[in-house]
């Protein structure tokens, strides 16, 4: 699954949806931000995920996911490759 979301990604596309979500992001509970921030999630997709997912975001992390071919978000955070296939992999998630 990792080759195909990293064919996918387009740099563009994610800083798009980062600008879409910020406003959102800004909303979100300043406990709940802080948080999730002392984790290893990296800001840009904390940006993108906390305002749908609160802090189930932090369990999700570690969690099989079918579409990421049964592996961890974590999993894919070991490399600067599977981070930009996690990306692609937000990306295409349903909102």
């Amino acid at each position: 699954m990792r080759e195909i979301y990293l064919k996918e990604f387009k740099p563009e596309s994610w800083a798009n949806m980062v600008q879409i979500y910020q406003e959102r992001y800004d909303q979100v509970d300043p406990i709940v931000k802080e948080k999730v921030s002392k984790s290893s999630i990296p800001e840009e997709i904390q940006i993108v995920l906390l305002p749908d997912m609160g802090e189930y975001l932090l369990t999700w992390m570690d969690r099989k996911v079918l579409a990421l071919g049964n592996e961890t978000p974590s999993d894919y955070l070991k490399s600067e490759a599977g981070t930009k296939a996690l990306k692609a992999a937000i990306l295409r998630m349903p909102r």
